[in-house]
């Protein structure tokens, strides 16, 4: 249908096709995708269209970011977590063996367009996924959209495309009131990455396999929440509140099998929060109310990590 209507509308265009998968996120499809512009004698005016997911948005996005120094994206996201979160904010980027997204740019797309409609087509994991994020938005600065996704979130889920248009919308204008204040991320936009530092260091642990980027971000969520609690700032009232919540989506809340909590802590040792060697995890002293915490020493957060592995 995109192509249909290039065609129509005089646009001349070309596709490449990527796999779907954080693999995909790499350095040797980095260069696939940046010699195949090339062999086509893209100019400064060419324009790149990510049709696709996260993964699909990030890649493309950075190579709009890097070639011919620089060349207009637009977003077009068909999942609901690059609905709602990584198809907003110009955050672009591909991972390395030492981490995810440690390689990228902050570029802006010239338009996100997204269609509900476009995901009717995903898979319940998939819907799943996308909806993580659609909660943190809740746990960090916005308590009744919580309390509103824990009555709401299995319609969400299923195919209510009202509650589905409400819950992109609200999320969209979260990320963005963050992001227009914070864009390169030097203070507030931090607290977009409640629950991705453990869910990155998941997610490299696994190689980037068999494991979706929402459900790992799930169980970051889960821990952070917990530290939170460990440390004094939640109650433990309004962490069970948060982990039953999750586990009523049936989302995960645990480190997956076969995951040390070495893999775990050499990941978070590569951590993008860091600033001089200290690491900086996003808390909750409340349910709405993120905030950065750099008093969480290594010892600590291994223990940690090990009440969570199954």
């Amino acid at each position: 249908m995109l192509k249909q209507s290039l065609s129509t509308a005089g646009i001349s265009h070309t596709d490449i096709i990527l796999q779907a998968g954080e693999q995909t996120k790499s350095l040797s499809h980095l260069e696939r995708v940046i010699d195949a512009l090339l062999d086509q004698k893209i100019e400064r005016g060419t324009s790149l269209i990510a049709l696709g997911g996260g993964v699909i948005g990030d890649l493309t996005g950075f190579t709009a970011a890097i070639t011919l120094r620089g060349i207009d994206f637009i977003q077009i996201p068909t999942t609901l977590l690059s609905q709602v979160d990584s198809s907003v904010g110009g955050k672009t980027g591909i991972n390395t063996r030492f981490g995810k997204n440690l390689i990228g740019s902050f570029y802006q797309p010239r338009m996100v367009l997204a269609d509900i409609t476009s995901l009717e087509s995903l898979p319940p994991r998939e819907m799943l996924a996308g909806y993580a994020e659609v909660v943190k938005y809740g746990l960090i600065n916005d308590e009744p959209l919580f309390d509103w996704l824990e009555n709401n979130g299995h319609a969400i889920c299923c195919g209510d495309l009202a509650l589905r248009q409400s819950a992109v919308l609200t999320s969209c204008r979260a990320k963005a009131a963050i992001v227009s204040e914070d864009e390169r991320e030097g203070g507030v936009r931090a607290l977009l990455n409640l629950g991705h530092t453990f869910g990155h260091a998941i997610e490299a642990s696994k190689n980037y396999k068999g494991i979706l980027h929402g459900e790992a971000i799930s169980v970051g969520m889960n821990i952070a929440s917990a530290i939170s609690a460990d440390q004094g700032y939640l109650t433990h009232d309004e962490y069970c509140n948060i982990e039953d919540m999750l586990l009523n989506m049936q989302m995960p809340t645990m480190i997956p099998k076969k995951i040390t909590s070495a893999s775990i802590m050499k990941h978070i040792g590569h951590d993008k929060k860091k600033i001089s060697g200290k690491n900086r995890f996003i808390l909750l002293d409340k349910i709405g109310n993120a905030f950065i915490n750099d008093k969480l020493d290594n010892k600590y957060l291994k223990e940690i990590s090990k009440n969570f592995i199954r």
